[in-house]
């Protein structure tokens, strides 16, 4: 039972799934601030930070090459379409007339903090959790966007390091290095935007 949540709650807040919940909570508690009231200016988020990082998990199950290397190979390219979605998304920031400070803060943070983790688990080698690199930035980043009245959200963060404890997916100095990138890069650059 135990294994079976904890996979639950690491399938539901996947990276790009919780890039749809924060983008979905930033439409619907002020559009018109975050947004500028563009559903366009919306659906550019999901589309960069939810569908094409979640291409990576069809192209790795549909694949036979891909599917043989397991989670390994799936990881590696989860890394690979995350970041590409998150360069075009903020490549798509400067064909935009008024991207708001909410936008932008949060594409720039989850491109430079994707960039820094696969360093860190490409060059220096180590396994940093994408999945608590991914839960602690945008709820660092929604607590600056839409208030301190999300604070709540932050009890996702130990919810996911557990289950990624208990799947055994992870140490703990791993989840660790994963949250503190996405904590710091996200609390410096939400500093300086708003």
């Amino acid at each position: 039972m135990r294994q079976r949540v904890a996979y639950l709650i690491s399938t539901l807040f996947t990276v790009p799934m919780v890039a749809l919940l924060v983008f979905t909570i930033m439409w619907f508690d002020n559009s018109e601030k975050n947004f500028n009231e563009n559903f366009y200016y919306y659906l550019n988020s999901i589309f960069f930070f939810t569908i094409v990082p979640l291409c990576a998990y069809i192209v790795a199950r549909s694949f036979p090459k891909f599917k043989a290397g397991g989670r390994e190979v799936e990881r590696k390219l989860a890394f690979v379409f995350g970041i590409a979605g998150y360069v075009l998304g903020n490549i798509s920031l400067m064909f935009m007339k008024k991207p708001t400070g909410a936008m932008i803060g949060l594409y720039l943070s989850y491109l430079i903090s994707a960039l820094i983790l696969a360093f860190v688990n490409k060059v220096l080698r180590f396994k940093a959790s994408g999945h608590a690199c991914g839960i602690t930035g945008p709820i660092v980043a929604i607590n600056f966007i839409a208030g301190i009245k999300m604070i709540y959200l932050a009890l996702l963060i130990p919810l996911v390091i557990w289950s990624r404890l208990v799947l055994k997916r992870h140490d703990i100095k791993q989840l660790l290095a994963g949250a503190a990138t996405s904590f710091f890069v996200t609390f410096i650059i939400m500093i300086w935007i708003y």
